[in-house]
């Protein structure tokens, strides 16, 4: 066979089976599109100049859009497989030799992905306009425009090897599927059924040991940083238990509504339960798909959401004024206690220096802090033991050790601009994490204190846990530096060093405060810190982020639709002859439409509800994981997660009414 004939068979099957063809070729160059995007903003200058920590976002981003990009498309080619089995089938009964056959896969293929190419390369271009156009208005930079978006030679090439590599794939695939096998084997395979499963009951028990596994992790799991280390542990366990339960416990659920007579013997229950047994090990792993699609669009966006909608009250937690210096000599009190006081006239001289003109400094504060590490045993605060659930001396046991920010109460006033007083064997205390506060006496030094428990205000960009200490006296407070020791790598300790900065915000700014600010500061060993600044540099990550989050989600998104609709559309074709002799022995057009709309039903509703289920169960360790954002409200995670999860079920419904519209001109 040369060439010409075997395009111009490969052109025909094409155009016979569009049906299948043409979703493969949208969704998959709409994946692919949003990939060159990604690609293309690694090496764009404007990002890479203006915003320097963004290009890292992009790396991760590039790798997980390309592996889910991946696994969606080699997934979809499975639909297209089955349903060419019969056609293949065909071409060995007229007397092709499979040679044959693989020459006209491989220009079906090539004319395919030739369209993918050309759709994903310029529609990736058009959509990353508008897209670099959305990042940089996410970070908060309008000063980007769209020349600022080139065409990308380097991201052509890198999508073109990404198509390749796919396309090998899929034609490896598609050979092995016919090698080896007879015309009369590949016609059984287009019509083999699934048959009535047989009930796995150890699969079914391992899918809810790795289920509830997963779940009692994302449940009792407590900190951020155990929440990181454990989280794809506990996602994997969920995905794992997802797909056994689908294959296993929905059969087990449809074999016990079978051998309910009652509920069994009705026409519409009798042919719903037993079309659904006959194949329900294929709808299986696609409904568990669909479910871990689903749930990882709603996590995704809801994570990514929260942590973009905190910027203003971050920074201003972070930075609570405008501008703020820091000495960098940390003042050991014990060896040099005058020390504080110079330190103290030398950062206020520097911010009366860079005034002038009719620029005045307002709300000023002057703090003295500690941050150090801590242990705790039962309600007493030690100094740090880095021991982890172990029995100390007096028969406690110590908990996780954790850090603190130990304060004089003058200091907190200045800082929050508060008028709190507080008695002498009183304490303020509070916590990124509720738990910590469990205790209404505390054992702080060699003291015993009251405790009275403050809103949370420990600074965003401080991710573990941590105490806030608040000291009723600057005596107490000193005594604290030297009770709570640090050490060096060598084992030795000192006592804690006091950290002071003296903070304010300008009325009447000049335009070149800022710099002047900076140049005044850049010869001294001063940490100057400008809310704006830090700011823009959050615009920029959280911003990333959610640029991030949207574009897996809509990949994510993407994949949820090519298999609802390859599912929906292969199981028409395989239900029509059924439905057909339905109607030939006499039942009624009603009810076969209702017959095939409750297996639809099950089939769409199922993953939603259940990726509702995974998505709460999971809230409280994503929340969690947002506390390294500064996330400290549960209750804003969890109106932006009903938020998402509200629009995606409307997404979700139109998907379904789309999908199903299809089935039953099929089944028709």
């Amino acid at each position: 066979m040369n060439i010409r004939i075997a395009s111009n068979f490969a052109v025909k099957n094409i155009r016979a089976n569009k049906l299948f063809i043409i979703p493969f070729i949208l969704s998959s160059s709409l994946m692919i599109s949003l990939l060159y995007i990604m690609f293309s903003l690694l090496q764009n200058e404007f990002v890479k100049t203006r915003h320097t920590s963004l290009p890292m976002l992009i790396n991760f981003g590039c790798i997980i859009i390309s592996i889910f990009t991946y696994i969606f498309i080699i997934y979809a080619n499975r639909f297209l497989v089955k349903r060419r089995n019969r056609e293949f089938a065909l071409y060995g009964i007229l007397g092709l030799e499979k040679k044959h056959i693989k020459r006209i896969i491989s220009i079906e293929q090539f004319i395919n992905f030739l369209f993918i190419s050309t759709i994903s390369i310029l529609g990736g271009h058009l959509i990353g306009k508008l897209m670099f156009m959305f990042l940089n208005k996410l970070m908060a930079d309008m000063s980007a425009n769209l020349m600022d978006y080139p065409f990308s030679g380097f991201a052509l090439v890198l999508t073109m090897i990404f198509i390749f590599v796919i396309y090998v794939s899929i034609y490896i695939i598609n050979v092995l599927n016919i090698k080896n096998v007879s015309p009369i084997e590949l016609i059984a395979k287009q019509h083999k059924g699934e048959g009535e499963p047989k009930s796995k009951l150890i699969l079914t028990i391992l899918g809810l040991l790795a289920l509830g596994y997963g779940y009692y992790l994302a449940l009792t799991i407590e900190g951020t940083l155990k929440s990181l280390g454990l989280f794809f542990v506990a996602s994997l366990f969920v995905i794992v238990g997802t797909y056994f339960l689908f294959i296993s416990f929905s059969i087990i659920v449809l074999k016990i509504m079978k051998n309910n007579k009652k509920y069994f013997y009705k026409d519409k229950n009798f042919l719903s339960v037993s079309g659904m047994l006959y194949r329900m090990k294929a709808n299986a792993v696609g409904l568990a798909s669909i479910t871990v699609l689903c749930t990882g669009v709603i996590i995704t966006l809801s994570a990514t959401i929260s942590i973009y909608r905190s910027i203003d009250k971050a920074a201003n937690n972070v930075i609570p004024r405008e501008y703020s210096i820091i000495s960098n000599e940390y003042v050991d009190y014990k060896t040099n206690p005058q020390k504080i006081e110079l330190y103290k006239k030398e950062l206020k001289k520097i911010a009366d220096t860079s005034i002038s003109g009719s620029e005045k400094i307002k709300n000023p504060y002057m703090s003295e802090q500690v941050f150090t590490y801590v242990s705790k045993e039962g309600n007493r605060f030690t100094y740090p033991k880095m021991a982890t659930g172990k029995i100390s001396d007096t028969g406690k046991a110590i908990d996780i050790g954790c850090y603190a920010i130990i304060e004089p109460i003058d200091s907190y006033n200045s800082v929050s601009r508060k008028n709190i007083s507080i008695k002498e064997n009183e304490i303020l205390l509070t916590s990124n994490v509720k738990r910590l506060l469990k205790d209404d006496k505390i054992i702080f030094g060699d003291k015993e204190y009251r405790v009275r428990k403050v809103e949370d205000d420990i600074p965003g960009n401080i991710g573990v846990e941590t105490f806030r200490i608040v000291t009723p006296t600057r005596k107490v407070f000193l005594d604290a530096t030297n009770y709570y020791k640090t050490r060096d790598r060598k084992g030795n300790e000192y006592p804690s060093k006091i950290s002071i900065e003296y903070g304010w915000n300008i009325k009447n700014k000049g335009s070149n405060y800022d710099a002047k600010l900076k140049k005044i500061t850049e010869d001294k060993n001063i940490a100057l810190e400008v809310r704006n600044d830090y700011k823009k540099f959050i615009y920029e990550m959280n911003g990333g982020f959610l640029f991030l989050g949207i574009v897996i989600g809509m990949v994510f998104l993407t994949g949820t639709i090519l298999i609802s609709y390859y599912k929906q559309v292969s199981e028409g074709f395989e239900d029509r002859k059924q439905f057909q002799i339905m109607r030939k022995v006499g039942l009624p057009d009603k009810l076969v439409r209702k017959t095939s709309s409750s297996q639809i039903v099950w089939m769409f509703i199922t993953p939603l509800i259940v990726a509702f289920i995974h998505s709460m169960v999971a809230s409280k360790i994503v929340y969690q994981l947002l506390g390294l954002f500064g996330i400290r409200k549960y209750s804003v995670f969890i109106a932006n997660n009903v938020m998402v999860l509200a629009v995606f079920i409307i997404v979700y419904l139109i998907i379904y009414k789309i999908t199903s519209n299809i089935y039953y001109k099929i089944v028709r």
